[in-house]
């Protein structure tokens, strides 16, 4: 097929990408366990769009996709991926043996200069009187937004979806597109799926994610980082806090150690608040000084390649009273009576009841929350779990634990009567059972 003078096609070439950390087998090993779930389900090709399984499956690290992306997934044959033009360069330093599609936000090119080697910016010359500095490139002249689907009223990221999916041959059969992905623009979906009336569109939401619940020796590599910076912050955290510090300055203490120690920016803010947001279940720091008897809420996570590794801990201001005490010896047992649950072949259901039974012998069986974890690992803006509701230790889940998934695993009593405690660690599942990833002191905590 080919492209319409509103794409840009890029293939491999001659360029020297940065040496990523995961080798093309680790790629391959990934395509073939998604095309294997396709296979399943029967499906010719998937359209995924969820950041999280682009980057699994391509290696694309980058934060465009706050505007449109998607992976054109066939079950045979090489997949494409469709961003913004100007994401050119990215998409072939990080995954050059990949095809890139490129769509123009709809500007027209920029006219050509009248004399090239005059109309730069910042531009010098050098000894030999030859120019240097920065040069016009394709994506600051603009891309042409004339093709031949123009005509149909197709805007440019439809029209690229349509003939990437063309150019993998295509035009019928049954194909997966993630619905409950965030990142899927209902006005492009619509008009995608339109525009393909022999295709028999089928929900595909999930079908990657589940990929990812088993990580690799490798990921698993990376989650161990993460957990060594999620526990510098922590602590970090931990030892600002204190009467009369700003909650800023436990923030702050916090993405100073997430970075010295060589994390990346998390897929989800770090979590500060104090007794009179501790209940803003999703809230972050504020303006506001810490006071001798508040209560500091902390969670947050390392992040290293996008792999996350979460901790939470509950910090007294001043003394702790001594009901805290006994709540916090209920809550640490309990977390550990669920651990000591994990392990292959058991439900995660089973790791639920297992919290819960603690729970119910303090005496406190009306106390009952939705979960006492979820899965962790890849994670953009906004969440460190993934896209969308993350895969819980809940009650009702019949969800089969395997040896390499990894989970954030939670212990939260609030509110009580009985007084109030939260400790939140990553573990990974074994082989032989569960091991703990992030090791912070798990008694009361006073500053």
């Amino acid at each position: 097929m080919v492209p319409s003078p509103a794409l840009v096609v890029m293939t491999a070439s001659d360029h020297d990408p940065a040496a990523g950390f995961f080798p093309a087998e680790e790629y391959e090993g990934r395509l073939d366990r998604v095309r294997a779930a396709m296979g399943e389900r029967r499906l010719e090709a998937c359209l995924i769009s969820a950041p999280e399984n682009v980057y699994y499956l391509t290696g694309l690290d980058h934060q465009g996709y706050f505007a449109y992306q998607a992976l054109v997934l066939p079950r045979d044959g090489a997949p494409l991926l469709v961003t913004r033009a100007m994401e050119k360069a990215i998409v072939r330093d990080q995954t050059p043996l990949l095809r890139h599609v490129g769509y123009s936000d709809g500007i027209r090119p920029l006219p050509p200069p009248a004399d090239r080697q005059e109309d730069l910016v910042l531009a010098t010359r050098d000894s030999e009187g030859e120019v240097a500095g920065l040069r016009p490139w394709e994506g600051s002249l603009g891309v042409s937004i004339h093709g031949p689907l123009e005509a149909a009223g197709l805007e440019p990221a439809v029209q690229a979806t349509l003939e990437a999916l063309a150019a993998a041959g295509i035009d019928g059969g049954r194909v997966g597109i993630e619905k409950k992905s965030a990142f899927l623009p209902f006005h492009i979906a619509e008009k995608v799926v339109a525009g393909l009336a022999r295709v028999e569109w089928t929900d595909c939401s999930g079908l990657v994610d589940d990929c990812r619940l088993v990580q690799s020796p490798l990921e698993q590599r990376c989650t161990r980082e993460a957990a060594r910076v999620s526990e510098s912050m922590m602590l970090s955290s931990i030892a600002t806090a204190g009467p009369g510090v700003a909650e800023q300055d436990v923030i702050a203490a916090a993405y100073d150690a997430m970075f010295r120690r060589g994390g990346t920016y998390p897929g989800f803010v770090p979590l500060v608040r104090s007794t009179r947001t501790i209940e803003h279940e999703h809230g972050t720091w504020q303006a506001g000084t810490l006071a001798e008897g508040d209560l500091l809420f902390l969670e947050m996570a390392g992040c290293v390649r996008r792999y996350h590794a979460p901790a939470g801990r509950l910090v007294y201001i001043g003394r702790a009273p001594e009901a805290a005490r006994r709540t916090q010896a209920v809550c640490r047992e309990a977390i550990e009576r669920a651990a000591e649950e994990i392990g292959p072949g058991v439900r995660a259901g089973d790791v639920y009841r297992a919290w819960q039974s603690r729970i119910d012998e303090a005496g406190l069986s009306a106390y009952r929350r939705h979960h006492c974890g979820y899965s962790v690992g890849i994670g953009y803006p906004p969440s460190w779990s993934g896209s969308g509701t993350p895969r819980g230790l809940r009650e009702d889940s019949d969800l089969m634990l395997r040896s390499g998934m990894v989970f954030h695993l939670m212990s939260w009593l609030l509110r009580t009567g009985q007084g109030d405690s939260f400790l939140s660690d990553t573990v990974l599942v074994t082989d032989e059972g569960c091991e703990l990833l992030t090791r912070i002191d798990r008694d009361v905590l006073e500053r």
